[in-house]
């Protein structure tokens, strides 16, 4: 940690010239209103496209093209994340840009109603998308009235209304080194990038103003059901449960479940509702663990007709999760024979994903500049050895504690002007 609070985390990784670079900036959909709805996106967008102190926008890029640099942003509830690939020996030039873009951008009116009318765009395109706009509905209604039911993308009549001045007050607090980790892995050397993250960003000042406390979620006290009218050939099917935070002891394990459930090549959900009356096409499950929440989203396609059935199949089987045999371990040995190992085999698709993640260093940087701003919980071991240790019995007090009978939001996206 610099002395103005920077966290900095620098991994040597050889074998390919290249080196990935990631700033993470405690800034978020959490930190808006309704009149600064949409803000943050808007602001990854200035700094990612805009003019920084030395080089107006066009020729920032073209530099950046010219010495095979790549760079993105993403923004979420949480944080702000700036991402960049590169050359090796382009490593320390490209962590300069990076320095200039956030610290020292060149917020210009024009740019920022051309920025305005890119994200109107993107507004409207959501509002055609069946699972971007499935995801949006779901979060709405399970965080009604906390600054995770908000969208990323914002409200159009925010967007249309910010000015310059706005932005600049709205992101001054916010771009501040004490609120930033910095990331860096690849091709170098560690003690010649320290004396170059010192010289360059150590000058930065601190900021002036303590972080706002975010409320934890509160309990969702009803299920909440919509259906929605889209453009679209078949029928989709959101369900949304609350799940364990970015820093909840249960993290690990519904991971893992909600891998079991609606990921893999063969989810258990898959053969619950397609293994008799085929009543869905795919099945898929996401998790997303936030600071003050988590979200576990379970997505299907299939006909309209199946919507009630598929609901009340999922309900049924998640009364019984509690004495779900994930592992041949749960049952006696002479019951063994031929039962499948779910929580193996979700363990050794998780290492095979882990290992080919590693292999990158831009998902080694982005993945630890969010964990250093993110976690609050001692390391305790390698992550997979903690996947190892997790046991049937992990995955049934989860499923039981988030899922099992548990209120839920239920948002079906079917064709327009369809019986």
């Amino acid at each position: 940690m610099l002395d103005n609070g920077l966290q900095v985390l620098l991994q040597e990784k050889r074998g390919l010239p290249l080196t990935g670079i990631a700033l993470a900036i405690d800034l978020g959909t959490k930190d808006e209103t309704e009149e600064t709805s949409g803000y943050a996106h808007l602001l990854e967008h200035m700094l990612l496209f805009g003019d920084g102190a030395e080089l107006d926008s066009e020729a920032r890029l073209a530099a950046l093209r010219g010495r095979g640099v790549e760079q993105n942003a993403h923004t979420d509830h949480d944080l702000m994340t700036f991402e960049v690939s590169c050359p090796a020996g382009e490593s320390a030039w490209a962590l300069e840009q990076v320095r200039l873009a956030v610290f020292s951008p060149r917020l210009e009116a024009r740019r920022l109603e051309g920025e305005k009318r890119i994200i109107s765009e993107e507004l409207l395109q959501r509002q055609d998308d069946p699972r971007g706009l499935g995801l949006l509905l779901v979060m709405e209604r399970l965080f009604a009235g906390h600054p995770y039911g908000r969208s990323v993308f914002g409200e159009e009549a925010a967007i249309a209304a910010a000015t310059v001045e706005k932005l600049q007050a709205f992101c001054r607090p916010h771009l501040a080194p004490d609120r930033c980790a910095l990331a860096l892995v690849g091709d170098f050397a560690v003690a010649d990038m320290e004396s170059e993250v010192r010289r360059r960003w150590g000058g930065l000042a601190r900021g002036e103003t303590a972080a706002a406390a975010l409320p934890a979620a509160g309990r969702l006290e009803k299920n909440s059901e919509h259906q929605v009218g889209l453009d679209v050939e078949e029928s989709h099917l959101f369900i949304g449960w609350r799940a364990p935070a970015f820093n909840d002891g249960e993290r690990l394990s519904f991971s893992l479940l909600s891998h079991l459930l609606g990921g893999g090549m063969n989810p258990i959900l898959n053969g619950v509702l397609r293994g008799g009356r085929q009543l869905a096409d795919r099945v898929s499950m996401s998790y997303f663990p936030m600071r003050a929440g988590g979200v576990a989203l379970l997505h299907l396609t299939l006909e309209r007709r199946n919507i009630r059935a598929a609901k009340g199949e999922i309900a049924s089987f998640l009364s019984g999760i509690g004495s779900f045999h994930f592992s041949p371990q749960d049952v006696p040995p002479r019951l063994r024979q031929g039962m499948l190992d779910y929580l193996q085999s979700a363990k050794n698709q998780m290492e095979y994903g882990n290992g080919s993640f590693r292999e990158s260093a831009l998902n080694l940087s982005v993945a630890s500049a969010r964990f250093l701003l993110l976690n609050r919980n001692p390391i305790a071991g390698s992550y997979l050895e903690s996947v190892e240790g997790v046991s049937s019995s992990d995955l049934r007090r989860a499923a039981v504690k988030y899922l099992s009978g548990k209120k839920w939001v239920v948002v079906a996206v079917t064709p327009q002007g369809k019986e």
